[in-house]
């Protein structure tokens, strides 16, 4: 019996300390009772052992998730104790059995259950029991929003616990009340308590602990808009609990990481998480747990734009708060469909919705969610158009997120009285707003750890940056010269604020790199290159079903996670500072020399219009064209000149009637892209474009005025923003004298006698073909070259940009894996099939292989924008790199080369498709 009984205690003991410990003890206790023979056992002794078999066999099914079991476990401890006559040791069985009950959801037995076991337990003088019960009561009052009643049962378990020296409950209340005073608002004394409460946790070895403070703390830096530290802590918390293998506190936490996800803008990545979520609470039985999940999944689907699954998703997890008596998870239902009826253009709708949920969250004393849900208030009055109103609720709500330091509803708060005032035609305050909003949002967002999620974050939350920029042009017109050029300027500074801002922090700061990748990340890496060769037609036994595909796609976002959640759990305290913080017009005016000029377009509305940049001044040209019809014409032009890219040779006889059909539509683009700019470049000879959205693939030396191309007169250059473009004319190319070449001619049959042709060019020139043109010699060498010249196959994935990929003798080099080389400022040559391309967002912010090689360390890519003939590339690369080696800059290279090609093969397929990247 002493050993039962000890087995027991262990079990006990180490659920906080070493989980797999205890479902281990409760093990050799049901292998002990099943040894003995039942045959001399006393009835009583027999009794005893199958109760304290239960008990520890429940402990192990709520360490496992299997709650429904611990409930039927615990109760038949329960009887069996009271058979004998010890109702102490039954009482003490009910006291988990409250937790069980919370997490089932079923909160009125569990009260019940608490009620009766407390007064039990004081009756028979067990107050250390007791308090236990007054802590599993806080947390039976928090899953239910009673935020006061938790916060009074915590602490009064607090102090029952310090009198009776049990420091683990004692860490437990701590936990508990800093809990329900994060949902009060009480945010200071909140990280007061858990900072407390980590020191002890960590001091007397309660792993469980740790965790769960981990996780708690973090969701306090969520809701204040401290989101690096949230990340951190979630990833944390979310690995002990894996390591720990306890399945409903890692659904919880990878649930947490989910809302974060969320708040952020990772949508996809929010979406699989929350997803999974959903599935695993339901498969668990914790339904309010699946309710938050459901709730979360419907406000990602209504960012996705996907409103009628959004709407199911709110309606089922209402359902189940309602069945739980969950009044605060109601009211978030509210406010995501007040969220939903804004974007549907309802604001009445939203407005009585988001008044609910204010209450709801008043009525509950949660001040953070009634901070939220009033933002969403003021915002439905604007909208409403009643302006005076929504101004007065704006302060207000200001007001108490200011004394909460919630960032985020700050944000919009001054974002949406920005709007106030714009409606009231307050223009300069209404400036202040705005750039008051930017200040703060920029405060998060530099915080952040990686540029993809710092990217995702500014993409949706462009309001106040594009009121800046619509204030901006809406500026009266100067009369004077000065004046003109100052307002242009203005625009241009306004304008490229929302451009490329992840890449040109990343090429300021320096490459984010792992010294060590860890062995699960390797084994992904071969596990995707097997994938890639499995459906890669020109391979044997090549396999490109639906099926493979799929797993392709998984393997890569598995991958991609992983190393994010890697680096999530090593986040630093170092914010990033980018070119935004040192950019200015004047700046890039002072490199550009005479004759030089950037040209940068944006879009309002449906008016594409253009700031042009030179050394003296800045011009402004509104209304350069209606922005759907050069949409079109672009895409018009591409599909003319790409009828080549399934074989020129085959189209010979045609060539002629098809070069003309593409010089009339890039006449016709030319016309709309060029030609009202030509008074304001007159003079200039060389051109850095920043193209908007699909501008991006247009091949701007063959643009035509039905005489001359561009590049007949012009040397052009691209960057995806103004900043990039600064950095880049400060980053001149080094001289090219160590050039590494690789050519990998399975199938480009050209590639080998390119890259050993680009080698011999200069002496000391080194290439690797065939066999040898592999990822890792390229990993090796690459850091030495001046000039990396890659020919190879390639892929641009538009479903994945980052795993676009140059195909190499063992396998494929990613964007993903070029970002982490480390390359010297030259140049690199991407003579592949369209290795220009990038997938782009409403930030213009670019993802693709010139991305990658230029956050690597490149001064100057070279990249294609459709697929090009290997033979005729050659012939172009000759000429390239000839001008190159002779001193030529690679935008003088570049244009000599385009000049030669077309004397033999006049459609601009053949000579237009390679776009210089960086600067001249």
């Amino acid at each position: 019996m002493s050993l039962a009984w000890g087995l027991k205690d262990v079990c006990h003991s180490a659920w906080s300390s070493e989980p797999q410990r205890a479902v281990r003890a409760a093990e050799a206790l049901r292998g002990l009772l099943e040894a003995i023979d039942d045959s001399s056992m006393d009835d009583r002794i027999r009794t005893e052992l199958v109760a304290l078999s239960c008990w520890a066999d429940a402990i192990a099914d709520i360490i496992c998730g299997r709650m429904t079991d611990a409930e039927a476990g615990l109760d038949r401890a329960d009887a069996g104790f009271r058979a004998i006559g010890k109702p102490g040791h039954a009482a003490q069985t009910q006291v988990p059995k409250i937790m069980v009950l919370g997490i089932l959801g079923r909160h009125a037995q569990a009260a019940k259950c608490a009620e009766k076991t407390k007064v039990e337990l004081t009756r028979l003088g067990d107050l250390p029991t007791a308090a236990k019960v007054s802590l599993n009561l806080g947390n039976l009052q928090m899953e239910r929003d009673a935020y006061s009643d938790a916060t009074r049962n915590y602490r009064e378990a607090a102090v029952l616990f310090s009198r009776a020296g049990d420091r683990e409950h004692s860490i437990m209340a701590d936990i508990g009340l800093a809990d329900a005073l994060t949902a009060t608002g009480d945010f200071a004394e909140a990280s007061r308590i858990f900072a407390r409460a980590r020191m002890r946790a960590a001091a007397h070895g309660l792993p469980v602990l740790e965790a769960l403070i981990e996780g708690s703390s973090a969701l306090l830096d969520l809701s204040r808009g401290n989101y690096r530290d949230a990340l951190r802590g979630l990833e944390r918390s979310r690995q002990r609990w894996e390591q720990m293998e306890m399945p409903q506190n890692l659904a919880i936490s990878e649930k947490q990481l989910g809302y974060a996800y969320l708040e952020l803008r990772l949508l996809p990545e929010a979406m699989a998480l929350l997803d999974d979520a959903v599935e695993k609470f339901e498969r668990l039985g914790m339904a309010v747990e699946q309710a938050w999940a459901l709730s979360q999944r419907g406000r990602a689907l209504v960012l996705q734009g996907r409103r009628a699954l959004a709407s199911d998703s709110l309606v089922a997890a209402a359902q189940l708060f309602a069945e739980h008596d969950s009044p605060v998870g109601g009211a978030a239902v509210a406010l995501v469909r007040a969220e939903l009826a804004l974007a549907n253009g309802d604001p009445q709708e939203a407005l009585a919705l988001a008044e609910t949920a204010s209450q709801a969250f008043a009525d509950a004393g949660q001040v953070p969610g009634r901070t939220g849900a009033e933002a969403v208030v003021a915002a439905a009055l604007l909208d409403s158009g009643h302006v005076a109103a929504a101004g007065a609720r704006f302060e207000a709500c200001l007001e108490s997120a200011e004394t909460l330091q919630l960032l985020p509803a700050q944000v919009r708060c001054l974002t949406g009285l920005g709007r106030v005032a714009r409606a009231e035609g307050r223009i300069a305050a209404a400036a202040e707003w705005f750039e008051s909003a930017v200040e703060r949002f920029e405060d998060q967002r530099r915080a952040l750890p990686g540029d993809d999620i710092r990217s995702a974050y500014l993409t949706d939350h462009l309001q106040p940056y594009q009121a800046l920029l619509g204030l901006a042009l809406e500026a009266p017109e100067s009369a004077t010269d000065e004046g003109a050029s100052a307002r242009a300027a203005r625009v241009l500074w306004q304008l490229d604020r929302m451009r490329a801002r992840a890449l040109a922090e990343r090429m300021s700061h320096g490459n984010e790199r792992e010294s060590d990748e860890p062995d699960a990340l390797g084994e992904l890496r071969t596990r995707l290159n097997w994938l890639y060769r499995r459906v890669d037609p020109s391979a044997e036994g090549a396999d490109g079903s639906a099926h493979w595909q799929d797993e392709i796609r998984r393997a890569e976002q598995t991958l991609l996670e992983r190393a994010r959640r890697q680096r999530l759990a090593a986040a630093s305290s170092v914010e990033v500072v980018g070119l935004d913080d040192g950019f200015s017009v004047p700046a890039l005016q002072a490199h550009l020399g005479e004759g030089d000029a950037l040209v940068e377009y944006g879009v309002v509305g449906d008016e594409l219009f253009c700031c042009v940049a030179t050394a003296s001044r800045v011009q402004l040209i509104r209304n350069v064209a209606s922005w759907a019809v050069v949409q079109q014409a672009v895409r018009s032009t591409c599909f003319q000149i790409e009828s080549l890219r399934h074989g020129a040779a085959q189209m010979s006889s045609h060539m002629a009637q098809l070069e003309h059909r593409a010089r009339i539509r890039l006449t016709q683009l030319g016309g709309l892209l060029w030609a009202p700019l030509r008074s304001a470049l007159a003079g200039i000879r060389r051109v850095l474009v920043v193209p908007h959205g699909e501008l991006a693939r247009v091949p701007f030396g063959a643009l035509t005025d039905g005489d001359r191309y561009l590049a007949d007169t012009i040397e052009l250059a691209v960057a995806p923003s103004a900043r990039v473009a600064l950095y880049g004319l400060l980053r001149k190319p080094v001289i090219p004298e160590c050039v590494l070449s690789l050519g990998e001619s399975s199938r480009l049959p050209h590639a080998g006698a390119e890259a050993e042709l680009v080698a011999s060019l200069f002496p000391r020139g080194h290439s690797l073909v065939g066999s040898a043109a592999t990822v890792a010699a390229l990993q090796e060498m690459a850091g030495s070259a001046d000039v990396l010249h890659l020919a190879c196959h390639a892929q641009f994935r538009i479903d994945s940009p980052m795993f676009s990929a140059l195909q190499l003798a063992d396998g494929a080099l990613t964007a993903e894996q070029a970002e982490a080389l480390s390359l010297k400022p030259g140049v690199v040559v991407l003579s592949a099939c369209e290795t220009g391309l990038a997938g782009d967002n409403v930030g213009d912010e670019i993802i693709g292989l010139v991305r990658a090689f230029m956050v690597a360390g490149a001064a100057r890519v070279v990249g294609s924008l459709w697929p090009v003939d290997d033979r005729v590339t050659s012939d172009f690369m000759t000429h390239f790199y000839s001008a190159l080696k002779n001193g030529d800059s690679p935008a003088t290279a570049l244009r000599g080369a385009q000049l030669a090609v077309r004397a033999t093969h006049p459609h601009p397929f053949h000579w237009a498709a390679f776009t210089l990247h960086g600067g001249w």
